[in-house]
């Protein structure tokens, strides 16, 4: 709540520099500060272009792969205006491929009464057909990335943060990427493959 309260204020483009100035010096108040009110300003823009058809999820998924575009070149950003334009380039390019996507595997949709005629899953007591079609995802995932499937694997036998990051061996500020970007795959192997969207 503290985050979107500081994002909702006013800044001058001084202050905005003065807080990446500080944020590359390693101030967390002022890392999340920033990126508080980046965030805010590229999901404007990113809802202004809903005539491309993407949906609430792929408007999240751009915005955050903007603001990790911003993070990874964070240290050579100079002002403000630096920042943005990165942001501005990252959200354009990921929107433009969103829908593109959106366009080649959703070129119409398929009545409801057609799905549930032609849809049943079985469930067994001891195991779903969901549960089934998630292990052999990951299974899949583990071939494509293993540091994602192991991340996802230890979500589910519930691993906190701190103990994937000692497993895995990663510093706890690259966790969250890794689990985004993790999370972002699988998604798309559930879709491609299954035809599940979650």
């Amino acid at each position: 709540m503290e985050a979107v309260e500081k994002a909702a204020r006013a800044y001058t483009r001084t202050e905005l520099t003065e807080l990446l100035r500080r944020a590359q010096e390693g101030s967390p108040g002022a890392l999340e500060e920033f990126f508080a009110f980046l965030r805010e300003r590229m999901l404007v823009l990113a809802r202004r272009r809903q005539s491309l058809g993407l949906r609430a999820a792929d408007i999240e998924d751009v915005v955050q792969e903007a603001m990790l575009a911003v993070h990874e070149h964070l240290p050579r950003l100079r002002t403000w205006e630096d920042a943005l334009r990165l942001a501005r380039r990252a959200l354009g390019n990921g929107l433009g491929v969103h829908a593109r996507y959106r366009r080649s595997r959703d070129p119409h949709e398929v009545p409801l009464e057609e799905v549930v005629r032609s849809c049943r899953v079985e469930v067994h007591p001891e195991t779903t057909e969901l549960e089934r079609i998630l292990e052999q995802a990951l299974d899949e995932l583990y071939r494509i990335n293993p540091q994602y499937a192991a991340v996802l694997r230890g979500i589910c036998n519930g691993l906190s943060k701190k103990e994937l990051c000692r497993i895995l061996g990663i510093a706890s500020n690259r966790f969250d990427a890794l689990l985004y970007r993790s999370r972002r795959t699988l998604r798309r192997l559930l879709k491609e493959r299954w035809g599940i969207e979650w």
